[in-house]
């Protein structure tokens, strides 16, 4: 996102001084102007788009920032985002942290000196004072999937419900021995789902097995191989597997056919993350299946209502349930 600071570094003039070129100032001379709409243009900017947000204070964009895209649940929140920011004449600009907090705080400032009116945000977890300040000055901020900032609206979902409904999936489909497939334990939603199992094995006085991630993975279908592999060679009378998401649950099921294991007559399987890619896989898996169109419905229509400051409404963490899709592994 080109800012005010950059276009006066390439004109060599101070910011007031681009502010109020693009705003036709008749105080600025004309050569003067000149050289900062050249300079607009040469940053592939739209120096009348850059005047009207000066004059009206509202840009109708939205700034989005998510961890990456091979996680599909972001792909398809992204997708869905779109279309509801374009139904209310607002646009979306998406950015990538890769769940990294120094990425992910230079896309904040970037965003918060450049044209955007709110931010969504999966968090870090890591600028969270960053958020309040940038909130505090008058920009919204959304936290999705993640509610990592309690003084921050957040729509998020029920990861515990999740694991519950799952368990009880397989041990009615007659899964004796069960195991988590978990995501990164630092990110607090795989943390949820892990407490959660242990929780639901404790009940059922289980034997608590799992195995969970110490960062963000590379690739989450080689972490889905690699994890199963794990907990198949030290556990292997397990038939039933939670897996966090639906590339790694891609990935170990390559696993279990490798290892000629039937799905799911011998070992049963079930993502706690689905989503829209999942329908294309030729095994189709069963799955805990997020309300990506209410998160994003909701997400939104918050977040514009702030921007817009339609109504004046309490600090809002909407928490949302999954549905079961009974699939081919379960």
């Amino acid at each position: 996102m080109v800012t005010l600071k950059d276009i006066a570094k390439l004109a060599h003039v101070n910011e007031s001084t681009v502010s109020r070129a693009l705003n036709g100032s008749v105080y600025v001379h004309p050569d003067t102007k000149k050289k900062v709409f050249e300079a607009a243009k040469k940053l592939s900017y739209d120096p009348d788009l850059l005047r009207k947000a000066i004059q009206q204070g509202k840009t109708k964009t939205i700034g989005i920032i998510i961890p990456n895209l091979q996680y599909n649940i972001f792909m398809d929140f992204v997708q869905k985002a779109e279309i509801n920011a374009n139904a209310v004449n607002y646009k979306i600009i998406i950015a990538i942290s890769n769940d990294d907090s120094q990425q992910e705080r230079k896309l904040l400032m970037r965003m918060r000196n450049g044209l955007v009116d709110g931010i969504v945000i999966t968090s870090t977890g890591g600028n969270n004072h960053l958020l309040e300040d940038i909130q505090a000055g008058g920009m919204p901020v959304m936290q999705i999937f993640r509610n990592v900032d309690s003084k921050i609206d957040s729509v998020s979902v029920n990861y515990k419900q999740s694991v519950a409904i799952a368990v009880d999936n397989l041990l009615e489909s007659g899964a004796t021995n069960l195991a988590l497939i978990n995501g990164s334990i630092t990110d607090q939603p795989y943390q949820d789902k892990l407490a959660a199992f242990e929780k639901v094995m404790n009940k059922q006085s289980k034997e608590i097995i799992a195995e969970s991630l110490n960062e963000y993975p590379k690739s989450f279908e080689q972490a889905g191989y690699d994890l199963t592999a794990k907990i198949l060679k030290r556990y292997p009378k397990v038939n039933g597997l939670l897996v966090a998401n639906d590339t790694e649950a891609l990935g170990a099921m390559h696993f279990l056919k490798e290892q000629k294991l039937d799905v799911p007559n011998q070992v049963k399987v079930i993502s706690l993350a689905g989503c829209s890619v999942s329908s294309l896989y030729q095994t189709q898996v069963s799955n805990t299946a997020f309300p990506i169109e209410s998160i994003s419905m909701r997400a939104l229509s918050l977040l514009i209502s702030r921007i817009e400051k339609l109504e004046k409404l309490p600090l809002q963490h909407q928490v949302l349930n999954t549905a079961f899709n009974k699939r081919q592994t379960c």
